[in-house]
């Protein structure tokens, strides 16, 4: 037979026994907490630094999807060849907007796309009038940047390209005549000429590609998902 105290306790070491389970069931039907450093370039208007903050059409929807998905993200500008050397690298971090090539696809996780990029080919206003396809630019001065999707692909076509740490000193060298012609993102030659007050004629576009998220392998596919699932919903 037990004894007064022990049937006291009975009940109490049942409803503890029932909220330790309740709390187990709780944990694991919450996502677990994560945190995520969302590199990105200057690559006007997708992403770029404005008023000392990370604006642009590329970053607007990345704050958005963070916040609905319910991860804490910290957004952080560098060189485009950092930018994704560390996504590629380092644990919880990522880079966008990043073009999903083959030769990418399985380094990293990806969410998206973010935007739709416009592969052109530019000049100086009034000079090479006559371009309209890529072959046309062998034996020309072609500029783009370093680690580059666009600048890559021209070159597998068997064009030299002459590599700039980043877009904007690109439009310098072509405004200088440091370069013939500029692959680049439509949008984003356009944006950085009138910055700069630079004359510039889009000649001819090549390709037209989305734009990703693209996170280091070890970030949790369900993270992704959450991530892939506010992308996707309507804003």
């Amino acid at each position: 037979m037990s004894s007064p105290s022990a049937r006291i306790l009975s009940p109490v070491l049942l409803m503890m026994t029932m909220m330790l389970a309740s709390t187990q069931v709780t944990a694991q039907s919450t996502p677990a907490y994560h945190f995520l450093t969302l590199n990105t370039e200057e690559y006007p208007p997708f992403n770029h630094e404005r008023d000392g903050k990370i604006a642009g059409l590329a970053t607007q929807r990345l704050r958005h999807a963070v916040a609905s998905a319910g991860i804490d993200a910290r957004f952080v500008i560098l060189p485009w060849a950092r930018a994704y050397t560390e996504a590629r690298f380092r644990p919880d971090h990522c880079v966008y907007s990043t073009t999903r090539t083959p030769a990418r696809e399985a380094l990293f996780r990806w969410a998206g796309p973010l935007v739709i990029n416009e592969w052109s080919v530019l000049t100086l206003a009034g000079r090479f009038e006559d371009l309209t396809r890529l072959e046309e630019l062998d034996g020309l001065r072609v500029g783009g940047f370093l680690e580059d999707a666009i600048g890559d692909y021209v070159e597998e076509q068997g064009i030299r390209v002459l590599r700039a740490p980043s877009e904007r000193v690109n439009m310098a060298r072509l405004k200088a005549g440091l370069i013939d012609v500029l692959v680049s993102g439509r949008a984003t030659a356009t944006f950085l000429a009138a910055e700069q007050n630079v004359a510039i004629d889009h000649r001819f576009t090549f390709a037209r590609t989305p734009l990703y998220l693209a996170c280091h392998a070890d970030v949790p596919g369900e993270v992704m998902e959450r991530l892939q699932t506010a992308l996707e919903a309507p804003p």
